[in-house]
């Protein structure tokens, strides 16, 4: 038996696709963070300072710095990219057996579907990743530069947003998004025998 052989006979189709779905989230990862370091490395805080100053006054925080609002803009943008990454990878490998055929609806269908579910999980990830580097930004192992603006916390920081979001996104998408569709062709019932005619009775 070889190692595939091994893998289906001890575990279910759905912890399968729970392993598939975490091998898509990790592949997500290096896409997200390496959007995150393009954003820190082309956008210097000091140019955002007069965004800082509308957004600190927009919300109320006044102690939101140009660092924040760059870190924001950069974690953002490495979430909207990764999602659509994500979406591919899960429509024709994770749950391809219920997307083949138009199983689970249409792809623009789930495409939508998965982009609301991912919403929700990128404001979860989003605000952890922001508030955790807000914490993390004065620890001086934490606000290590690594390359250039780019410090220990940019990595971390989002790390855990994306593991948080990673457990939202499976539960919902696989209850909603990429649900079986039930078939809509009438049911078959059984053949009801009839009662035999005068004439069979003779």
């Amino acid at each position: 038996m070889g190692l595939m052989g091994f893998i289906r006979a001890h575990t279910t189709p759905e912890q399968r696709r729970f392993v598939k779905f975490l091998v898509v989230g990790a592949s997500g990862v290096p896409v997200n963070l390496g959007v995150v370091f393009l954003v820190t490395q082309v956008v210097p805080a000091a140019a955002l300072a007069g965004v800082r100053d509308r957004v600190a006054e927009a919300v109320g925080i006044a102690t939101l710095t140009p660092a924040g609002v760059r870190d924001a803009l950069a974690y953002g943008t490495g979430i909207v990219v990764s999602i659509f990454t994500n979406f591919v990878l899960n429509n024709y490998w994770t749950w391809g057996d219920r997307t083949a055929n138009g199983g689970a609806g249409g792809v623009l269908g789930r495409l939508g579907k998965f982009y609301l579910v991912s919403m929700v999980a990128a404001a979860v990830q989003l605000v952890t990743s922001t508030v955790l580097s807000a914490l993390l930004r004065g620890n001086e192992f934490f606000s290590y530069p690594l390359a250039g603006e780019y410090r220990v916390y940019h990595a971390v920081a989002p790390a855990v947003g994306i593991l948080i979001g990673l457990a939202i996104n499976f539960a919902i998408n696989n209850l909603w998004t990429f649900r079986r569709q039930r078939s809509t062709a009438p049911a078959r019932t059984a053949d009801v025998p009839r009662p035999p005619s005068p004439d069979e009775i003779n």
